[in-house]
């Protein structure tokens, strides 16, 4: 009796390992500490880069009070050249009153940039914490299409390049967080 119970935790012992890490198989995190605007690293330049594809998971961490400088906070973007204000998109998010967590998209075309054109950002849904979510983002032609579930927002791209490289997640414009922000990112 002990050999056939030995035989079967042998035989299952694949599947439960399989299970356990599959659950957190490709996940990242990344902690913004208070006062930082990143988390450190740059993503490496990639050559016909023209697709991302990603999901999230937002925690209690994202909540904070409007600060006088408020700005769009990013998630998770895609950038062509050198300089990201040639041509870039982003998903981002933001906090209303402590209370409400949106994602929006935003992109920056030739130099020029979301807060000088409304026509380059806009407020895609609200998310919760706990829950995952899935984006990708599509650079075809002169435009940055961003899915994010089952919404899809598309705006102008700048000049073509057949370089650029991806953007991790980011704190404010001008203003920082007073407490630790985490997310939990899954590149595809």
């Amino acid at each position: 009796m002990w050999k056939k119970i030995f035989i079967s935790i042998v035989l299952m012992l694949p599947i439960i390992i399989f299970s356990l890490t599959s659950c957190t198989h490709g996940w990242k995190t990344y902690i913004i500490k208070a006062g930082n605007h990143t988390a450190g690293g740059l993503s490496p330049i990639k050559f016909n880069l023209d697709k991302i594809n990603f999901d999230f998971k937002a925690d209690s961490s994202w909540y904070y009070l409007y600060p006088d400088h408020y700005g769009w906070n990013k998630i998770r973007g895609i950038s062509h050249g050198q300089h990201q204000n040639n041509s870039s998109a982003r998903l981002a998010w933001r906090c209303f009153g402590d209370t409400v967590l949106v994602v929006g998209a935003y992109c920056y075309v030739n130099g020029d940039s979301p807060q000088d054109n409304p026509n380059f950002k806009a407020i895609i849904d609200t998310i919760q914490p706990g829950i995952i979510y899935h984006c990708s983002i599509t650079r075809k032609d002169d435009t940055y299409v961003i899915d994010f579930e089952d919404k899809k927002w598309t705006g102008p791209a700048g000049k073509d390049l057949n370089w650029g490289y991806v953007l991790n997640p980011y704190i404010g414009g001008d203003f920082t967080l007073k407490h630790d922000w985490k997310i939990e990112i899954r590149d595809r």
